[in-house]
């Protein structure tokens, strides 16, 4: 943990860093992410799989917590990416460049250490992320349609319930071992645990699927014809469209990836953004974006 008195403009705060074993300090940090975003990080951390790609940068005014920015780092084919995520400041703390001195210090804190910083932002700030020379960029949905007739095979497969011992541990080694799926890679089995095991009101609990002969899990829902391919964990690439096959149970026409998939051949692709979310990109991604028309991972964002 690291800890800093800080002046800016005429206050006085204390700057801590990666606290989230002081208890003190992370139920403050909870009680403030609960305010803004109504969840609290307090189930990840007594999951056991926070760890030290998930970093805490947080301004406190005396014993109130009263700005904050969480760095996330991802693998990304032996490269490091940051990604900023759950950026708030007190309402009464507002316009004292609380935030400003935020993203300053973690561009210091990481020049020369990444390979490019990306960032989910509201409608309300896109004016302020340009400041620090990440610029706004369109995402893109990948897709394709489907019919009974196209399942060569018919895969098995096993809904993994991951409050059972067994399961966990075949799920956090299909993790480990997993070869990057997508074009844009952001590899952080933290963030898997996060979405598919310790917020189970997120949606994934209960999406995860084993298929025995692929040696892979696949995090997968159904919705209105739809079968959303969220992420999948396997030790080599596999074909997405065989994949499909193991879902042939259920009804659906329109096939739906979280990620975009390096197999392109015969998917389509169209402009996607998550409701009032803005993607901002750093110039090392720009050019990446740009040329391959990418999406975020959905297990991803924070």
């Amino acid at each position: 943990m690291t800890k800093e008195h800080i002046h800016i403009k005429d206050g006085k705060y204390i700057l801590y860093i990666n606290y989230q074993q002081d208890e003190t300090l992370r139920l403050e940090f909870n009680r403030m992410t609960q305010e803004f975003w109504k969840f609290d990080f307090e189930n990840y951390y007594q999951s056991g799989f926070w760890d030290d790609n998930c970093i805490l940068y947080s301004l406190f005014d005396g014993d109130k917590i009263v700005s904050h920015t969480t760095v996330s780092l991802f693998e990304n084919e032996l490269k490091i990416l940051i990604q900023l995520g759950t950026v708030m400041t007190d309402i009464h703390y507002q316009k004292r460049g609380l935030s400003r001195f935020l993203m300053e210090r973690i561009m210091c804190d990481f020049k020369g250490k990444h390979d490019g910083i990306f960032l989910f932002a509201n409608e309300t700030v896109l004016d302020f992320y340009p400041k620090f020379g990440l610029m706004p960029m369109s995402e893109f949905e990948c897709f394709f349609s489907v019919k009974s007739a196209d399942f060569v095979s018919k895969l098995d497969k096993r809904r993994l319930n991951l409050d059972v011992p067994e399961d966990l541990r075949l799920f956090e080694t299909c993790v480990d071992n997993a070869v990057p799926n997508s074009m844009f890679s952001t590899k952080n089995k933290a963030m898997s645990f996060f979405y598919c095991y310790a917020y189970p009101e997120m949606g994934f609990k209960d999406s995860i699927f084993f298929i025995d002969e692929l040696n892979c899990v696949v995090v997968a829902q159904i919705e209105e014809e739809i079968l959303y391919l969220i992420d999948i964990f396997a030790p080599n690439e596999i074909s997405l469209k065989g994949l499909t096959g193991a879902f042939s149970d259920f009804s659906f026409e329109v096939v739906v990836f979280g990620f975009t998939p390096k197999e392109t051949a015969g998917f389509h692709l169209r402009s996607y953004k998550e409701d009032d979310l803005q993607l901002f990109v750093s110039p090392e991604l720009q050019r990446i974006f740009e040329k391959e028309q990418l999406r975020v991972n959905l297990l991803s964002h924070t």
